[in-house]
C-alpha cells in the first residue's frame, strides 16, 4: 500500500453525524449586485437632498409672500376705513397699542374730515421685510396732491398691526 499524497485530501471516516473536518472554501462573489445596490442607493440619497432644498426654498419663498399679502392687506383695510369715513375701526383694528394711545378717533376726525382719503394703493412687491416690515402706500386725499405714506407694521399676537408712520 502507497501512503497517500501531500495533495490529496483524506475521505472522511464513515458513519452517520460525520462532518468534513473543514468549511468549503469561500467563493469569489459577484460584484455587480453590489455596484448596482451602492447606485441605486447613492441615487435615492441625492435625490432626497435636492428635494430637501428645494422643497426649503419653495416654503421659504412662499412665507416671505404670504407675509407681504398680510402686511399689504392691512395697510389696504387701513387706509380703505379711513377712506369710509369709519375712524373707530381704522383705530381699532388696524394700529397697536402703542398708536392707539397716541391717536384717538378724535384725532382721526381732526386730521381726515377736512380732506378724506379719496383714492390709494398698496403694492406688495414694494413692501419691505428687513428689520423693520415696511409698507409703502400712495395716498390721495382731498384737495392735496398724492402723497406716498410709510406704514411700519409689528405682530401683535398672531396678526400684523401698524405700529409706526401713523400720520
Amino acid at each position: 500500500m502507497m501512503p497517500p499524497q501531500v495533495d490529496e485530501v483524506p475521505a472522511p471516516p464513515a458513519g452517520p453525524g460525520v462532518v468534513a473536518p473543514f468549511a468549503a472554501p469561500p467563493r469569489d462573489r459577484d460584484m455587480k449586485g453590489l455596484w448596482i445596490g451602492l447606485g441605486v442607493g447613492g441615487l435615492v440619497l441625492v435625490l432626497c437632498c435636492v428635494g430637501g432644498v428645494l422643497g426649503g426654498g419653495f416654503f421659504i419663498s412662499f412665507a416671505d409672500n404670504l407675509a407681504r399679502t398680510q402686511v399689504a392687506d392691512v395697510a389696504r383695510g387701513y387706509l380703505g376705513a379711513l377712506q369710509a369715513e369709519n375712524y373707530e375701526r381704522a383705530r381699532n383694528e388696524y394700529l397697536c397699542a402703542a398708536e392707539q394711545s397716541r391717536h384717538t378717533v378724535n384725532w382721526f376726525r381732526d386730521h381726515y374730515a377736512a380732506s378724506p382719503v379719496v383714492a390709494f394703493s398698496v403694492n406688495e412687491d414694494d413692501v419691505s421685510i428687513q428689520q423693520d416690515i415696511v409698507v409703502p402706500a400712495n395716498v390721495e386725499q382731498e384737495g392735496q396732491a398724492p402723497r406716498w405714506m410709510r406704514f411700519v407694521m409689528t405682530q401683535e399676537g398672531t396678526r400684523y398691526v401698524i405700529c409706526g408712520g401713523v400720520e
